[in-house]
Protein backbone atom coordinates (compact mmCIF):
# COMPACT_ATOMS: atom_id res chain seq x y z
CA UNK A 1 0.00 0.00 0.00
CA UNK A 2 1.59 3.55 -0.67
CA UNK A 3 1.07 6.90 0.65
CA UNK A 4 -1.47 9.80 -0.88
CA UNK A 5 0.96 12.29 0.54
CA UNK A 6 4.61 11.21 0.09
CA UNK A 7 6.32 12.17 3.49
CA UNK A 8 9.37 14.61 3.68
CA UNK A 9 11.43 12.57 6.66
CA UNK A 10 11.65 9.17 4.08
CA UNK A 11 11.04 7.32 7.67
CA UNK A 12 7.98 5.27 6.61
CA UNK A 13 7.97 4.48 3.09
CA UNK A 14 5.23 2.25 1.28
CA UNK A 15 7.53 -0.61 2.16
CA UNK A 16 8.75 0.18 5.58
CA UNK A 17 7.27 0.23 8.63
CA UNK A 18 8.50 1.98 12.17
CA UNK A 19 10.43 -0.48 14.30
CA UNK A 20 8.74 -2.65 16.45
CA UNK A 21 5.59 -2.75 14.40
CA UNK A 22 4.18 -6.28 12.41
CA UNK A 23 3.55 -6.09 8.89
CA UNK A 24 -0.08 -5.75 9.50
CA UNK A 25 0.53 -2.64 11.94
CA UNK A 26 2.34 -1.54 9.52
CA UNK A 27 -0.65 -1.82 6.97
CA UNK A 28 -3.29 -0.51 9.34
CA UNK A 29 -1.34 2.67 10.13
CA UNK A 30 -0.66 3.62 6.82
CA UNK A 31 -4.50 2.69 5.85
CA UNK A 32 -5.58 5.15 8.84
CA UNK A 33 -2.73 7.69 8.04
CA UNK A 34 -4.35 7.91 4.05
CA UNK A 35 -7.59 8.29 5.58
CA UNK A 36 -6.79 11.19 7.51
CA UNK A 37 -4.92 12.56 4.96
CA UNK A 38 -8.03 12.34 2.24
CA UNK A 39 -10.59 13.90 4.76
CA UNK A 40 -8.17 16.74 5.75
CA UNK A 41 -8.38 17.17 1.67
CA UNK A 42 -12.11 16.91 1.52
CA UNK A 43 -12.84 19.34 4.48
CA UNK A 44 -10.30 21.84 2.70
CA UNK A 45 -12.16 21.59 -0.15
CA UNK A 46 -15.59 21.54 1.46
CA UNK A 47 -14.26 24.97 3.31
CA UNK A 48 -13.53 26.83 0.26
CA UNK A 49 -16.63 26.06 -1.57
CA UNK A 50 -18.13 27.63 1.60
CA UNK A 51 -16.38 30.83 1.43
CA UNK A 52 -17.01 30.74 -2.18
CA UNK A 53 -20.30 30.24 -2.45
CA UNK A 54 -20.74 32.30 0.64
CA UNK A 55 -18.81 35.18 -1.16
CA UNK A 56 -21.06 35.24 -4.42
CA UNK A 57 -23.78 35.28 -2.57
CA UNK A 58 -23.28 38.57 -0.14
CA UNK A 59 -22.15 40.53 -3.43
CA UNK A 60 -25.37 39.24 -5.49
CA UNK A 61 -27.45 40.18 -2.19
CA UNK A 62 -26.34 43.62 -2.17
CA UNK A 63 -26.44 43.98 -5.78
CA UNK A 64 -30.07 43.16 -5.49
CA UNK A 65 -30.64 45.84 -2.47
CA UNK A 66 -28.85 48.41 -4.68
CA UNK A 67 -31.47 47.46 -7.47
CA UNK A 68 -34.19 47.03 -5.57
CA UNK A 69 -33.90 50.50 -4.04
CA UNK A 70 -33.29 51.99 -7.16
CA UNK A 71 -36.22 50.55 -8.79
CA UNK A 72 -38.72 51.30 -5.96
CA UNK A 73 -37.98 54.79 -7.09
CA UNK A 74 -38.94 56.35 -3.31
CA UNK A 75 -42.50 53.86 -3.34
CA UNK A 76 -42.75 52.51 0.00
CA UNK A 77 -44.90 49.28 -1.16
CA UNK A 78 -43.15 48.70 -4.40
CA UNK A 79 -39.60 49.21 -2.02
CA UNK A 80 -41.20 46.56 0.50
CA UNK A 81 -41.93 44.02 -2.88
CA UNK A 82 -38.70 44.43 -3.80
CA UNK A 83 -36.60 44.28 -0.56
CA UNK A 84 -38.81 40.25 -0.08
CA UNK A 85 -36.98 39.34 -3.34
CA UNK A 86 -33.70 40.33 -2.13
CA UNK A 87 -34.13 39.10 1.28
CA UNK A 88 -35.75 35.66 -0.54
CA UNK A 89 -32.52 35.32 -2.36
CA UNK A 90 -30.35 36.20 0.77
CA UNK A 91 -32.00 33.79 2.87
CA UNK A 92 -31.38 31.09 0.08
CA UNK A 93 -27.73 31.89 0.03
CA UNK A 94 -27.09 31.32 3.63
CA UNK A 95 -28.93 27.98 3.57
CA UNK A 96 -26.58 26.66 0.29
CA UNK A 97 -23.70 28.00 2.56
CA UNK A 98 -25.62 25.75 5.97
CA UNK A 99 -25.37 23.12 3.52
CA UNK A 100 -21.40 22.78 3.77
CA UNK A 101 -21.70 22.06 6.96
CA UNK A 102 -23.01 18.64 7.15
Amino acid sequence: MSDLIPRSNGKLTPFSTPEGFTRSEGKSLQRRQNAEVANGLVTGARVQAAGYVAATGMHLTAMLSREAEFQSNGDPRAAERLNFIADSFAEYAAWEVRRFQR
